[in-house]
């Protein structure tokens, strides 16, 4: 199922056409692949986005708790490989159905292509076609690569402060990012708890805040 999708290409024409802003945020916005896997009482989700953003989101009746993890270029090219390389054609999508209160049903939905948008639903504990086994797997990597980059507590490894990215601060309060400083060492924040603007070496952000709390331009 190779479509030649590249995030250098996409990157280098992106340079050539002279919209960088434009493509980057595309890419922030382009979920390359999702699954959700909920009962009544709760919802799981890894999305893996095409800038290398991974969020990791468990939802309950008690708390709605989310994760972000930044992965390389060339992570999202080696996963971008895997799901190309996968035979889907003959494999049903399934449908998907009411959730029992303790019976999980989950969906993938695969975006590699306008014109290749896929969705599968199974169970949890479903026998499930090689294709569809395949690409669960594949899932499952991501999943644990970006618990491994974002373990609970601590920001992202890889992560590059943005602009209306969100950052919690070690006494608990939330302020978002303004702009880095122009000789790009520093970065501008703006308090959302308290009004209150600072500024942080890059190299001390991770020593001041402990979690990205958002990342612009998610949906």
């Amino acid at each position: 199922m190779r479509t030649n999708v590249s995030i250098a290409i996409l990157l280098a024409t992106a340079v050539v056409q002279g919209t960088v802003a434009e493509e980057t945020r595309s890419l922030r916005s382009w979920e390359v692949v999702r699954r959700n896997c909920e009962t009544s009482y709760s919802r799981e989700e890894v999305t893996l986005f095409g800038n290398g953003t991974v969020r990791l989101r468990l939802r309950t009746e008690e708390k709605d708790d989310m994760r972000l993890a930044e992965l390389n270029p060339d992570q999202v090219q080696a996963y971008l490989n895997r799901l190309e390389d996968e035979d889907l054609s003959e494999v049903p999508e399934g449908r998907e159905e009411i959730l029992g209160s303790l019976v999980e049903r989950c969906g993938i939905f695969l975006d590699l292509a306008e014109s290749q948008k896929q969705r599968f639903f199974f169970g949890r504990f479903d026998s499930l076609p090689l294709g569809l086994s395949r690409l669960n797997v594949i899932v499952n990597d991501i999943y644990q690569e970006a618990v491994n980059l974002a373990p609970e507590g601590g920001l992202p490894r890889y992560y590059i402060p943005e602009p209306g990215d969100i950052l919690e601060r070690t006494d608990g309060h939330r302020f978002r990012v303004v702009s880095l400083t122009s000789d790009k060492k520093g970065v501008e924040l703006s308090g959302l708890d308290d009004p209150l603007t600072i500024f942080v070496a890059l190299e001390s952000l991770r020593q001041l805040f402990v979690g990205l709390v958002e990342r612009r331009d998610f949906p």
